[in-house]
């Protein structure tokens, strides 16, 4: 016979069971809305002849019938100082002349090559342009950078205008260092296209202050290589993770490059002390 006890045991850990699944369901629901944040969207004001826009002002398509030259568009604010960072998907066929990803100053004219064909970010000092098929275009010189892009390839840009780098990213993993000494410069973010009804779309862009929150976070992250998503393995405070993830997430969940960093493991395990410390001072 079944007692009462047991009975509202069973339907105690019943309903503990759906709720956490209620409370997984949450979590994912918040790190989609997170992902999709976006603190810039395109400038409708400053864009080629040939580019429309639709999702709220995060996905561009050039040359929506045929194209006849090279269209492109900025984003809706230059990023000054602090850390941006933003990642672009494919969403169409990526082909023809040139199809790119950048940033550049206000003096870049997006319209001079609208009956031209060429990687228009680059062609000069006042921008810089990753093209799909790999290579860096700065002051119309361009260098290998990094194997070519394709549809549905995601493209990630950090501008980080305290130590006045630009690096990108393919995928969430780093393929390197772009430009330095941008310190003080107004830049925008851009893309441009030759090919006609290419598309791609903002997913989000982030923009934080330089703060030893960030800094903090950084460190955690080289010293969790291996971690696809550092936030999750952390052992933080639900609420905290939670405010990382709105504030900082895209730090810790990006794939770093470590080749040049050798610590022994007596001097990881120092270092990571000294970050926790210094981390939850400024968070508590």
């Amino acid at each position: 016979m079944i007692s009462e006890d047991h009975v509202t045991l069973k339907a105690g850990v019943m309903m503990l069971k759906i709720q956490l699944r209620i409370t997984g369901i949450n979590y994912i629901l918040q790190d989609i809305q997170i992902e999709n944040r976006c603190d810039w969207v395109w400038d409708e004001e400053s864009k080629s002849s040939s580019v429309t826009l639709s999702c709220s002002n995060q996905k561009v398509i050039f040359h929506s019938e045929y194209s006849c030259g090279t269209a492109a568009i900025r984003g809706a604010k230059p990023l000054r100082d602090g850390q941006h960072f933003w990642e672009i998907k494919m969403t169409s066929p990526v082909y023809g002349t040139d199809m790119m990803v950048g940033v550049g100053t206000s003096e870049v004219n997006l319209d001079q090559f609208k009956h031209s064909f060429c990687s228009l970010l680059g062609t000069d000092g006042d921008s810089w342009g990753l093209s799909y098929t790999g290579h860096l275009h700065h002051k119309g010189s361009k260098v290998n950078f990094s194997s070519r892009f394709g549809q549905g390839s995601i493209i990630g840009v950090h501008l980080d205008s305290w130590h006045g780098t630009l690096s990108f990213f393919k995928n969430r993993r780093c393929i390197g260092l772009a430009a330095t000494h941008l310190q003080n410069k107004h830049l925008y973010p851009m893309v441009c296209s030759t090919a006609a009804k290419s598309s791609m779309k903002l997913i989000r862009s982030h923009s934080a202050p330089t703060t030893l929150q960030y800094l903090c976070c950084t460190q955690l992250r080289k010293m969790l290589p291996n971690c696809a998503d550092a936030l999750r393995v952390l052992p933080l405070p639900p609420g905290l993770r939670l405010l990382l993830s709105q504030q900082l997430g895209w730090v810790l969940t990006l794939e770093c490059t470590l080749k040049n960093l050798h610590h022994n493991r007596s001097s990881d395990l120092c270092q990571k002390k000294v970050f926790f410390v210094a981390f939850f001072s400024i968070t508590l």
